[in-house]
């Protein structure tokens, strides 16, 4: 029968790997711009809407018809992407920056209980 202890151990790491999860599906769902929108402007159509059932489908039910199918030209959707221009004070901050590296961190409570139970020759 497993212990108390690893039996909090697991609740804790399936508590931890669900905020994990939660936290970054709220990132995942705010806007970002991945590209740039087109000079030309953008068209958005909504399914079910008036617009949408004027539209002709492509039909693809003969083996002609999917062979003649044209493949999407993936770069005439994309646009121009732009570089950021960084502003005087963030080129000032560049400049002067100097490399750091961060702190050390807590040394890991249980090291000696994980090594005598993966290492047991060695406890001898």
């Amino acid at each position: 029968m497993p212990s108390k202890s690893s039996f909090t151990g697991r609740c804790f790491a399936f508590a931890v790997t669900a905020g994990i999860v939660a936290v970054s599906a709220i990132i995942a769902s705010e806007p970002s711009l991945a590209q740039t929108a087109p000079a030309g402007g953008t068209t958005s159509i909504q399914q079910g809407s008036e617009k949408a059932r004027e539209m002709k489908e492509p039909s693809f039910q003969t083996r002609e018809e999917r062979l003649n199918a044209k493949p999407l030209d993936w770069n005439s959707t994309l646009g121009t992407p732009t570089p950021r221009t960084l502003t005087p004070d963030e080129q000032r901050a560049l400049q002067g920056a100097k490399p750091k590296s961060s702190a050390k961190g807590a040394p890991n409570r249980n090291a000696e209980k994980e090594a005598r139970r993966l290492h047991p020759d060695d406890w001898k």
